[in-house]
């Protein structure tokens, strides 16, 4: 996740506190930061006008397990994700002091966790499953692409507040890139290695996440007996504390605010079409659009 919309908050909070702030480079300018509040805003009030929120329209959800398979599924996918993380950082060559993670270290670290975790959803969802009110695959996916076109204004203008808060508050900068494996990628040139890199954030990673946190993790909420918006608000909340550690310093708070909305956004998805595609698809499409964003 990509926080390289706030930045504009933290060079004009900046300002405010110190007349010898100077601007940070390639922040975003303040005319682009009012207009992405005012679009977000009026993208949120046609959202609740619409009610496409109702659970009343929500469907079946496309999930083969009981409440207890999934949470044993989810549990164990954090286990062999966290067990492959660390393999792969014994597998990874030695880094120098000054760059403690490197891009090397990273593709390790994801390559092995994602082999260790896509086996393991193998070993739980062999066999076929059965929806019989979910959309198709297709259909699923592309609402997905629509609802985060249509949160991607309101997230970044939740950013912007949360960060503006932050700054007012005398709490800590905004770093320009609030993700350390984007931060990674903005100040590196991009050889294969660091396109790989950008293949698992986009495509693997988001697979994955959303079979743990979508499928799994709600999975068990909804056949443990949470109606659909107490598991989606749960779900989400787990969802963005869990991303904790690849938060940087100062985005911790504004990059909660975003991942929690995300995962509600998500969970959404999931409950509206009763279909992972289309969550997978939000997931892939929010995370190549924060890459092209720490990129400018």
């Amino acid at each position: 996740m990509s926080l390289s919309f706030i930045g504009t908050v933290a060079c004009v909070c900046a300002e405010g506190r110190s007349e010898t702030s100077q601007p940070l480079p390639n922040a975003p300018s303040a005319a682009w930061m009012w207009g992405t509040l005012i679009i977000g805003v009026c993208a949120v009030a046609a959202i609740a006008i619409s009610g496409v929120w109702r659970s009343s329209r929500f469907v079946a959800m496309r999930w083969k397990l009981s409440a207890g398979q999934s949470l044993l599924m989810f549990l164990v996918l954090q286990v062999v994700g966290a067990v492959g993380a660390g393999v792969g950082t014994r597998l990874a060559p030695p880094q120098s002091q000054d760059a403690p993670v490197s891009i090397e270290g990273t593709l390790w670290m994801i390559g092995t966790a994602s082999m260790f975790q896509i086996i393991a959803v193998l070993m739980f969802l062999m066999r076929p499953d059965s929806a019989a009110h979910s959309w198709s695959r297709p259909k699923s996916a592309l609402i997905g692409a629509v609802a985060l076109a249509a949160a991607w204004f309101p997230l970044q203008a939740l950013g912007i507040a949360v960060g503006s808060l932050q700054m007012a508050l005398g709490g800590p900068a905004v770093p320009l890139e609030g993700h350390s494996t984007l931060q990674m990628l903005a100040e590196t040139p991009l050889h294969l290695r660091e396109w790989l890199l950008i293949g698992g954030v986009v495509i693997v990673a988001p697979a994955l996440e959303e079979i743990m946190f979508r499928g799994a993790l709600l999975g068990a909420l909804r056949r443990g007996g949470f109606d659909p918006w107490s598991g989606i608000l749960l779900c989400a909340l787990i969802f963005a504390l869990l991303h904790i550690p690849a938060l940087v310093g100062g985005a911790v708070a504004p990059g909660l605010a975003i991942l929690f909305a995300l995962g509600v956004v998500l969970g959404w998805c999931v409950a509206r079409t009763g279909s992972l595609a289309a969550s997978i698809t939000a997931h892939m499409l929010f995370n190549a659009l924060n890459i092209l964003q720490s990129m400018d």
